[in-house]
């Protein structure tokens, strides 16, 4: 027996009989406060398991760290000892100025064998760990509320949907519980793609699980020289980590359950069988196999015969325009640049009628320059000359009296107007 355990035991045995030994518990993860009940401005020394942890001078407030492997995390406030983040390891007998005040904690754990991730059908261990003592006794309680036997290890035999979900292990005032995600498996299929063509190869959880995925990869033993990513959670979560090569294809967005990459160009080279891995935290891995299959463009076709050729359908049968490029189906990639075109068409219309209006305005600003505006001498002469010709036309001109006709004068009808026009003149 090592030199700790028996240590450990006579402490215990000491306590018992004094009656000033505290038994207490933790949970993996959790934190505890232990108070030593000392003074104020009084020095305070903590061991655990006899070996120093901490000593503090009560009037100068200077501490000094020890040996043991939880001075760095644990801190002290007034004589009372915390120790956070709590491990099996830290179980043991914690006392304060050589054994005035004495704890013997027990760190309790529960944790499944081979791991919380289990396939369907497979065989599994629940373990409630509470310390040493082998007569402690625990109660387990179903993710359904039905209790199960009162035994720290409890085995399930071919575990199904009904063991999926929240297990507690009950013990005092603790309560210790463990997860558990019962999956069928990951899930892929096999996969046929025409030569040439991109090819998504499949793997996903058929469900969100509370444990955390660590690590994972593809991996296709037929063609060794493809660089496949792998999955990588160190700087933003759970992603794909890797570089796109001219083969393989992969998203960088943040994954969850889904865990596809894309194959392009296949060539029958790559017909063959390829692995997906995802490994979870504890050890636990899953793996899939998806078979693909190249077939030319010829043979694309049911029945075996020729295919009929269409016009804007692919061989395969898939309409070209639902085809993706970058991501988006072809038929918009068309339409943005079909819109594209008639707007730089209207733009350059626009441009051309407004630049022929501005040489329209120039060029009527320059004709009206050019004419010359009447002077008042020219608008003086064309009055006259037109007053001269209204009056010629109104008024003939008199005739001489040496050339009028004698006859004239005779009488008769027009003899009166004559003389009266005679007079007149």
């Amino acid at each position: 027996m090592p030199t700790c355990k028996i240590l450990l035991f006579l402490l215990l045995a000491l306590c018992t009989s004094c009656g000033e030994c505290d038994v207490t518990y933790g949970q993996v993860g959790g934190e505890v406060i232990m108070d030593c009940e000392v003074p104020q401005n009084t020095d305070v020394e903590w061991k655990l398991n006899d070996t120093l942890i901490i000593k503090i001078n009560g009037r100068r407030g200077t501490k000094q760290k020890g040996s043991s492997h939880i001075k760095d995390k644990v801190s002290v406030n007034g004589g009372s000892l915390k120790v956070p983040r709590l491990e099996t390891r830290d179980s043991g007998v914690y006392s304060c100025n050589s054994g005035k005040r004495t704890y013997t904690l027990h760190v309790a754990s529960v944790f499944a064998k081979p791991g919380p991730v289990l396939l369907q059908s497979s065989d599994a261990e629940l373990h409630c760990d509470i310390g040493e003592n082998p007569n402690t006794e625990v109660e387990w309680q179903r993710p359904s509320n039905d209790k199960k036997k009162d035994k720290k290890v409890i085995k399930l035999n071919s575990v199904t949907s009904n063991d999926d979900g929240q297990w507690t292990c009950l013990f005092k005032d603790l309560k210790l519980t463990l997860t558990l995600a019962v999956v069928a498996g990951l899930q892929t299929r096999a996969v046929k793609v025409p030569e040439g063509e991109n090819i998504t190869l499949p793997c996903s959880l058929p469900r969100s699980v509370s444990q955390r995925v660590v690590g994972g990869k593809w991996t296709a033993d037929h063609i060794p020289t493809v660089s496949f990513p792998t999955l990588n959670t160190e700087t933003k979560g759970l992603h794909w980590s890797g570089n796109d090569s001219s083969k393989v294809t992969f998203t960088s967005d943040r994954l969850n359950i889904n865990y596809d990459v894309m194959l392009t160009n296949a060539q029958p080279s790559d017909e063959g069988k390829y692995v997906c891995t995802v490994e979870f935290e504890g050890g636990v891995k899953l793996t899939a196999e998806t078979n693909l299959t190249v077939v030319s463009k010829s043979s694309v076709n049911t029945g075996g015969q020729r295919p009929t050729e269409k016009k804007g359908k692919t061989s395969a049968g898939g309409v070209t325009w639902k085809k993706e490029v970058f991501g988006l189906q072809l038929w918009i990639w068309i339409a943005v640049g079909a819109s594209s075109v008639v707007l730089i068409v209207l733009i350059i219309v626009t441009v051309l009628v407004r630049q022929r209006n501005k040489r329209m305005k120039k060029r009527v600003k320059k004709l009206r320059s050019m004419r010359q505006p009447l002077t008042a001498k020219d608008y003086c002469r064309c009055r006259a000359e037109s007053e001269v010709e209204l009056v010629q036309q109104e008024r003939p001109l008199p005739v001489p009296r040496q050339q009028r006709n004698p006859r004239t004068r005779t009488a008769g009808p027009n003899h009166t107007i004559e003389k009266r026009r005679e007079q007149d003149y």
